[in-house]
């Protein structure tokens, strides 16, 4: 393990590095999206009947203690009741482009630009490894060719190191995007329903 860290050099070491960076982002995007998902199943008919109802601080103490973006979202909608249907809609809109997307999306830029850089990386050092070899040969001709292939071995390994770090995080990266548009179609079922919702609401009221 010394000799192909040792072999690798500095470009090894920054491979190794920006595998646990990834580590520990992929361990801080699982927290957040396992604390934004939220049990539709129980949320959603409980909140429909409160609203059927005309019981807005009610459908608002279910928003508030149920955990979850989907519930956030909707006591925003809860919060601005007065204002015209379409208002709500904007405004519910709104949030979901500029708060709960961006909250999922966070960090996940980091993740890809270390799927993509880390075999660039890997490559870099094989390509100064070789380099450090041809060196080596011109100096002291061909005399060695098991020296020659293990050299080349131990070149090759940043590329493999490289690969080895980058394509986890490739399947990680498409995993998380997968559950972001799950989650923006549940989201988007669930501010059509409770606009119409909102609707009959109104309609009954006046």
């Amino acid at each position: 393990m010394n000799e192909v860290l040792a072999a690798g050099g500095v470009t090894l070491y920054v491979i190794i590095f920006c595998s646990v960076v990834a580590l520990g982002f992929t361990i801080e995007r699982l927290i957040s999206f396992n604390q934004a998902k939220c049990n539709l199943n129980t949320f959603l008919p409980n909140l429909e009947n409160s609203l059927k109802l005309g019981k807005w601080d009610e459908a608002q103490q279910h928003c508030q203690k149920t955990s979850g973006l989907i519930p956030r979202i909707l006591g925003v909608g809860i919060k601005h009741k007065e204002e015209s249907v379409e208002d709500i809609r904007l405004i519910l809109i709104d949030e979901v482009q500029i708060n709960a997307l961006p909250t999922l999306n966070k960090n996940l830029n980091i993740l890809s630009t270390i799927a993509k850089g880390t075999p660039m990386l890997g490559l870099l050092g094989t390509v100064l490894g070789m380099i450090e070899m041809f060196e080596v040969i011109a100096g002291a001709g061909l005399g060695n060719p098991k020296a020659m292939a293990n050299g080349i071995r131990l070149a090759l390994f940043t590329t493999a190191a490289g690969m080895m770090v980058a394509i986890p995080i490739i399947f990680v990266h498409a995993y998380f995007k997968t559950r972001i548009r799950s989650f923006e179609r549940d989201t988007y079922n669930c501010l059509t329903k409770f606009i119409r919702l909102v609707r009959r609401r109104k309609e009954v009221s006046s």
